[in-house]
């Protein structure tokens, strides 16, 4: 699909570019570039893109987008002053382009897991173009937008913040039809200091709105009153609220979890319908709900929103599930290692709990430190500590520094086992202590580096299936 033209690129930055050019995609890493691409050169803390500019071309880059010219580069340039601003510009040009329902999704936890489960469900409805991974930054979304064909139907762009005044730019930017929180939980609370100003920073979304927009609330949180008259002054057309509160408009009566991953009970204005969520875990559940929420808010078809459901395949890092066999050994492995805080941790841990039913295994917990705390590190892992504790988590390898030492001193002795600064100095007595039927959960902040484990189990093991669902 064509997402640029020369004639729309001339007139963007006024070059002289041929007007039959056609661009099919925007990329910002020459290794995964694609023929027909622009490459943007963008130059950040430890890397200049503008190194990598004729690698770019080499692999098929039909423009490239500078700062400085490349002397005998074999390929049309186009030179600007910051290439970071002038991506900017192509993501502004692309939204007032388009005509698509742009939809943006922010949270504490589950903003990726949300996009990527939204986008799934809109592709029965019409093209669907949504942010890449967790491009969710201040050129994560500047990317996603420069990406966006002017023939989708739907835009969802993913916002992230780990500072105050991060959101609300990326929000006016992106101009959301639809605005989503997930929810508000203390992730980064040690750059932004209170759960006060974690929720005041999320709200941010709602400025964005064009006129006549929905505002998508979480319900099962101490700030949804003032979620809600954040959004309010925006005049959103329509405010929706949804989890497990009574409050809810979208509302989870039950969750069941089972073989297939879960069932699922859930009321629309007092309506109930049932349906299986492939992707395990109470959380997913509730993430689903808000995807239900956008789908009520473009008047889609429930029924065929909640069918699509059912056929939600794993989300790379966020749960994926593999059975493997390491040195003779059938174990289960769980891959949630992209990122992590006491609330994910304690929902990995549930998930981890699940499999009690089907297992005869033990299940073993190998948790990485959660990193950007602050003064809240010992106490949350002090709590990670007495979760592990509180359920019957066979084994514990931890990896990590001073924080993650609070965790285990917490532990008793006999779920101890060991707690280094190397996630890769897990790995030898995890496989030696493995047996068979064992349920291993992996999951850390990114930061922490735990998905090494993770890619060491992998290359370890002589069979590996990956589980998608029934």
């Amino acid at each position: 699909m064509v997402v640029w033209t020369g004639i729309e690129l001339n007139e963007i930055f006024g070059t002289t570019l041929d007007p039959k050019l056609e661009i099919t995609g925007v990329s910002i890493d020459s290794r995964t570039i694609q023929a027909g691409d622009l490459f943007v050169a963008l130059q950040g803390v430890s890397q200049d893109g503008h190194l990598f500019v004729e690698q770019a071309v080499q692999n098929g880059a039909a423009v490239v987008l500078v700062s400085k010219e490349i002397a005998g580069l074999n390929c049309p340039q186009i030179v600007v002053f910051d290439t970071l601003r002038a991506l900017r510009e192509m993501a502004e040009f692309a939204r007032m382009r388009s005509l698509a329902t742009i939809i943006a999704i922010t949270g504490s936890v589950g903003k990726t897991s949300t996009k990527e489960i939204l986008a799934h469900v809109l592709e029965v409805f019409g093209d669907v173009s949504f942010s890449a991974a967790s491009f969710n930054n201040h050129w994560g979304v500047p990317l996603s937008l420069a990406r966006l064909p002017k023939e989708a139907k739907f835009g969802v762009f993913e916002v992230g913040m780990n500072h105050a005044g991060e959101i609300a730019p990326l929000a006016a930017l992106i101009k959301p039809h639809i605005s989503v929180i997930t929810s508000i939980v203390p992730a980064h609370i040690g750059n932004m200091g209170s759960m006060q100003a974690i929720a005041t920073e999320k709200a941010a979304i709602y400025s964005g709105l064009v006129a006549g927009g929905t505002a998508i609330i979480p319900c099962d949180t101490e700030f949804y009153t003032f979620l809600s008259s954040v959004a309010a002054e925006y005049s959103p057309k329509q405010i929706l609220g949804f989890g497990e509160s009574d409050a809810a408009d979208v509302r989870l009566l039950n969750y069941r979890s089972n073989e297939c991953g879960g069932m699922v009970d859930i009321s629309i204005e007092g309506e109930e319908l049932q349906y299986i969520f492939p992707l395990r875990g109470r959380h997913f559940a509730v993430n689903s709900l808000s995807v239900i929420s956008v789908a009520i808010s473009l008047n889609l078809d429930v029924n065929e929103v909640c069918a699509r459901l059912e056929t939600m395949p794993a989300i790379k890092n966020r749960g994926e599930i593999y059975e493997l066999e390491i040195d003779g050994k059938k174990v289960t492995l769980i891959d949630d290692a992209y990122n992590a805080n006491l609330v994910s941790m304690k929902a990995g841990i549930d998930v981890l709990m699940e499999y009690s039913w089907s297992h005869r295994g033990r299940r073993i917990a190998v948790l990485g430190e959660m990193l950007e705390l602050g003064n809240y590190a010992t106490p949350h892992h002090k709590e990670l500590g007495r979760y592990l504790e509180a359920h019957e988590v066979d084994l514990v390898y931890l990896t990590g520094g001073e924080a993650m030492q609070q965790c285990l001193v917490v532990l008793p002795e006999v779920k101890q086992h060991v707690c280094v600064r190397n996630p890769l100095d897990l790995v030898p007595s995890l496989r030696r202590d493995l047996q068979n039927g064992d349920v291993i959960l992996v999951k850390g902040s990114k930061g922490s580096r735990v998905s090494l484990v993770v890619d060491e189990l992998l290359k370890a093991a002589s069979i590996k299936n990956k589980i998608y669902a029934c």
